[in-house]
């Protein structure tokens, strides 16, 4: 009897809703492909409203499957005046990375800072940055980022802009909301 109970007592633990939901993922994703599709000009821009988790979800269990499998898990906390922080997990495995030390192939990052957004493009300023807890500079991580590449003609910085997705003009973020403007 003292097992039944227990056993009782443990079922609404193993039925909490996760953190991430598959069906607001879709969400996104579904509302994305829309926005690239569409291409008639408009003289007033539309916005759309996601929360926290729906990015969130999306992130973890649409775009880094596709496009970032060396990202684990990836939280992000969206305030007000586009101020993002987050915490990413990093595992970096397979004969791409073999070269590399094995403390450099799975770590944590946390970080914060600003998200701008012109003509057509966004960039992350990042304020802080702490890996596997030790707090380091920005801009030496980026001398370090680039003096890393090699053999490349052009080098990429964590300060890049880059285009945004297809349909979007503008991102902007407020407490725990992301709205597109498209």
């Amino acid at each position: 009897m003292k097992r039944f109970i227990i056993i009782l007592l443990l079922i609404p633990v193993f039925l909490l809703p996760s953190e991430f939901s598959l069906d607001r993922a879709k969400r996104i994703d579904k509302y994305l492909k829309k926005i690239s599709l569409k291409r008639e000009e408009s003289v007033v821009m539309k916005s759309i409203i996601f929360s926290q988790r729906d990015l969130n979800s999306y992130l973890n269990l649409i775009y880094t499957r596709k496009y970032a499998r060396e990202v684990k898990y990836l939280k992000l906390e969206l305030g007000k005046n586009n101020s993002v922080s987050g915490n990413m997990k990093i595992l970096l495995k397979g004969e791409k990375y073999k070269k590399l030390p094995s403390f450099l192939k799975d770590f944590e990052i946390d970080f914060e800072g600003k998200i701008f957004c012109n003509n057509y493009k966004m960039r992350y300023d990042f304020e802080k940055v702490r890996i596997n807890g030790t707090s380091f500079s920005p801009e030496i991580l980026d001398e370090a980022f680039g003096a890393a590449q090699t053999g490349y003609k052009i080098k990429k910085s964590m300060f890049d802009w880059f285009r945004l997705l297809p349909g979007i003009k503008n991102i902007k973020t407020d407490h725990k909301k992301l709205i597109l403007f498209y």
